[in-house]
C-alpha cells in the first residue's frame, strides 16, 4: 500500500519527514519526499499555499505514485467561538467556500459540494485521538483562495458553510482524490480565530503533523 500525505508548507510535514526518516527526491520540481514502514511506502509532498497548488500535487502523487490513500495534514482557523486554538478537527467533508454561486458547486464538485472524506479513516483518526487524549471534532472543512483575518469575513465563511475552520487546501485535495475515487481525510489543528490577532500556525502544524504520523502507524 501507498499512503500520500500532503502538507502547504514545511512545518506541516516535516515531522512526518523525521519520524520516518524518509529520503527527498526531486521530480518534475515537485519535492517528495519517499520511505516505508511496516510495509507501507509512504509519499510526503509539500504542496504549496492554495487551491490550485494542492490540486496539481493530489493528481501527481496519484499518477506517479499510483498511492491508495491520502491524507491532508497542516492548520487551520477557527470560525466558530467552540473550536478553540490546538483542537484538532478532522474533516467529516471539506467544501469551498469561494466557489460561487454554490448551486453550481453542487452539480460541478463531489458529492454536490459536501465532498466526503473516508468513514474507515476517520473512524481510524478518531481512535488515534482518543488513544493519544486530543481534543478533536469531526466536522465540515471549508478552503478558498484567501486568507481568513477579519471577523466579518470569517463570520460570512460559517454562515455559508458551517464550516467548524478554514483553511485554503483542503477541499482541492478532496475534490481530486474523490474524482479519482481515492479514499482521503484532512486533519488540521486550530491555529488562530480567523480574525488577524493570535496565531499559532508553527505550534499547530507541528502537532498536526505528529497526530498524521501515529494514524500512519495504524494503517
Amino acid at each position: 500500500m501507498t499512503i500520500g500525505i500532503i502538507g502547504a508548507f514545511d512545518k506541516e510535514i516535516e515531522k512526518i519527514i523525521d519520524i520516518f526518516k524518509l529520503e527527498r527526491e526531486e521530480n518534475n520540481k515537485r519535492i517528495i519526499y519517499k520511505g516505508t514502514f511496516q510495509n507501507k511506502n509512504l509519499i510526503i509532498c509539500n504542496s504549496g499555499i492554495g487551491k490550485t497548488n494542492s490540486a496539481s500535487i493530489t493528481q501527481y502523487i496519484i499518477d506517479k505514485y499510483n498511492v491508495a490513500i491520502i491524507i491532508n495534514s497542516g492548520c487551520a482557523g477557527s470560525l466558530k467561538s467552540s473550536v478553540k486554538i490546538m483542537d484538532i478537527i478532522i474533516s467529516s467533508y471539506v467544501t469551498y467556500h469561494d466557489f460561487t454561486p454554490t448551486r453550481i458547486m453542487n452539480f460541478s464538485t463531489p458529492d454536490n459540494g459536501k465532498i466526503k472524506a473516508n468513514k474507515n479513516l476517520i473512524k481510524l483518526a478518531e481512535k488515534t485521538l482518543k488513544e493519544t487524549n486530543n481534543k478533536y471534532l469531526v466536522a465540515p472543512i471549508t478552503s478558498g483562495d484567501c486568507f481568513v483575518t477579519n471577523n466579518v469575513l470569517r463570520d460570512t465563511i460559517y454562515q455559508n458553510t458551517k464550516a467548524a475552520c478554514v483553511d485554503m487546501e483542503s477541499a482541492s485535495i478532496g475534490h481530486v482524490a474523490r474524482l479519482n475515487n481515492i479514499p482521503f481525510i484532512t486533519i488540521r489543528t486550530i491555529s488562530d480565530f480567523s480574525d488577524g490577532i493570535d496565531n499559532f500556525e508553527e505550534e499547530a502544524a507541528i502537532k498536526s503533523s505528529e497526530i498524521v504520523s501515529e494514524i500512519i502507524k495504524k494503517i
